[in-house]
């Protein structure tokens, strides 16, 4: 998986396509989620914290989508830490209504 990771993930999830780039953030939520031990940590985190400045909508969207799966997780929230002191902020002041809301929603995830 880590070699899948860095030959196709590091290079696509910055596609001039935005539908590869929302395919990739979407794939990577999964992919943290179902295999935590190896993929939930700061190194693979800092690229959903990099997708929530895409200047895509649909990519942000997915980016936070992905991020709720991760914070639903109780047993995620100490490994997702430092990812949320560093984004948290950048999370809620989207400038399209529909990733706001999400925002929203991700950050009542957080605090509970």
């Amino acid at each position: 998986m880590n070699a899948t990771f860095r030959g196709v993930f590091v290079h696509r999830y910055r596609d001039q396509l935005p539908d590869i780039r929302a395919a990739c953030i979407e794939e990577m939520g999964a992919w943290l989620k179902t295999d935590p031990e190896d993929f939930l940590n700061d190194g693979y985190l800092k690229y959903l914290g990099w997708t929530l400045y895409d200047k895509q909508n649909a990519v942000r969207l997915k980016c936070v989508r992905a991020l709720q799966g991760l914070y639903q997780e109780k047993e995620f929230i100490g490994r997702l830490e430092l990812f949320t002191s560093r984004f948290k902020v950048s999370m809620s002041a989207d400038k399209d209504l529909d990733v706001a809301v999400e925002a929203v929603n991700l950050l009542l995830l957080i605090q509970q």
